[in-house]
This record gives C-alpha cells, structure tokens and sequence, in this order.
C-alpha cells in the first residue's frame, strides 16, 4: 500500500499522525507526508522542514519496533529540490518513508502529489466541521471529490462509536474489502454493513454477495452484522450515522450511490460529516 499523508500546522493533523501511524503498524505502506507552503526554500529553519520532520518522528514513535522497516531515518537529513517548487527528503528500508514540502494551492497539490506518488489511500485531518488549511475551509472536501483514489478523512478526536459500511456489495473491490478489514482492526469496533433495498426487497445476486461480505469479515473475527435500508432513505440514514459511526462509502465510477453521492457533492458530504469518512475508489 502507498499512503499519501497531508499535514499542516493545526491540531488536527498531529491527531491524523497518530491514527496512520496504527495503521501503518498494522499494514506497512509506503509513506509521503506532504506539506504545502506559499514558498518553498531548503534552508534548516524552514518552519515547515522542521514541521514535516515532527511529524515523522511522531508517527515511527507510534509504531515502535514495526518502524524498522523504514530504515535508518534521520532528523539531520538534506531536503533538496526534485522538481519545480518540490523540497524532497526520503529515506528506504524495506519500506520507503518521504517528506515532501510543495508550493502551490494546498488541494491541488495533494491531488498532484497523490497521482505523483501512485497513492493508493489520501489521509488528511480535519477539524469538527471543516479544516483550515491555508485558511481555506474546503481543502478536505475537494481533495475527496477530486481524487482518483480512496481518501480517508479523520475527523479531530472523534472516536466512533462503529464503521458503517455502505459498499455496492455487486462490485466491491478486494482492495476494497481489506481497506475496511484494516479500519475496523484499527479502531476496535464493530462493522455494519448496509445493503440498500428498492421496495422492501432485495434482488437475489446482491442478498447472496452480502452473505458472501458478511462471512468474510466473520472469518477474520470481525464482529459484523448485516442492515437494510430502504434506497428513498439511504440520505437521511447516512446523515444520521455520519455524527456518531465512521461511515465508509464506495464511489468508485461503477457504483450506483453515484447516484445518491455524485462527486459533486463529495465535498459537502465531507465537511458536513462530524465523523470520520473513509471514501473507496
């Protein structure tokens, strides 16, 4: 896995360093923190190259032994100019950890960085109600609606109470699958997964795949339960469990909650949500 981390100055993102740095432990990624400024300059006491190296050393402190496998990494390396207005300083073991300083506008660059980097997974915090990046309170929710892969958007100390699940259970991705798998190991609760109903039924193929995702996650001792929702009130329901549940929607271009989610309004789901948001591609 190749996670992209975007992190600025403000609390939030100190609290996202920590929640990657779980599942890191727990699935050894490739790692990218990426900073954003208005100027980019190499020199020692760049306020935000001694940000980016703070949060590395959070993050390998929060996994202990398990960050080995990054290699030797050191708060006395260079950062040095790759490509036009981007500092880089990388370290590799087994596994290939990077900070990288950008200089543009913030929700463009995460975008360029993620497609840069080949990001399977874009983590960025947020505060409750909308982050502040730059003072622009929409760089959560256009990173989300435009972003090719899946994004994570941890919400400020809000511990959920479970992961809802509303995957399309026709198409669902095995990368898919795992990423919820991790999730859930991640925060020690239960999963609900959510299938939509027209008219108070379901049809047979997909009342047979949700049997198909419900024992899977059995089988790995997730403690899950089945729910149904009829689709005229799938909206309201996801309004509803975005205050308390970590909600997982898929929206890959297959999906038909593109029909209930369309990317334009990615973003307004996004900053809306008092919880975590966890958006499959």
């Amino acid at each position: 896995m190749n996670i992209l981390v975007a992190v600025d100055e403000h609390p939030y993102s100190s609290y996202a360093i920590g929640e990657v740095s779980r599942l890191a432990g727990n699935t050894w990624p490739d790692v990218t923190l990426l900073g954003v400024a208005p100027e980019i300059s190499p020199d020692e006491n760049n306020p935000m190259l001694r940000m980016l190296r703070n949060y590395r050393r959070d993050l390998l402190a929060g996994m202990g032994s398990t960050a080995e496998i990054y290699g030797t990494v050191s708060d006395t390396g260079e950062f040095r100019l790759v490509e036009k207005n981007v500092l880089e300083e990388s370290a590799s073991g087994r596994k290939t950890f990077r900070l990288r300083l950008r200089s543009d506008d913030p929700a463009k660059s995460i975008l360029t960085e993620a497609k840069h980097a080949s990001s399977d997974l874009i983590i960025l915090g947020c505060s409750q109600g909308e982050s502040d990046w730059s003072n622009d309170t929409t760089v959560s929710g256009k990173v989300a609606e435009g972003a090719e892969c899946s994004v994570f958007v941890v919400k400020e100390t809000k511990f959920p109470a479970k992961v809802t699940c509303c995957l399309d259970h026709a198409h669902v991705s095995q990368a898919s699958l795992e990423m919820i798998n991790q999730i859930v190991t991640l925060y020690g609760v239960d999963l609900e997964i959510v299938g939509v109903q027209k008219h108070g039924s379901l049809k047979k193929d997909q009342e047979q795949v949700m049997g198909n995702v419900l024992d899977y996650y059995l089988e790995r001792n997730v403690r899950a339960l089945l729910r149904l929702v009829d689709d005229d009130a799938l909206e309201s329901f996801f309004s509803m469990g975005a205050r308390t549940d970590l909600m997982a929607l898929w929206v890959g271009p297959t999906s038909p909650f593109q029909r209930f989610f369309p990317r334009h309004r990615v973003s307004e789901l996004v900053n809306s949500s008092l919880s975590s948001i966890l958006l499959l591609r």
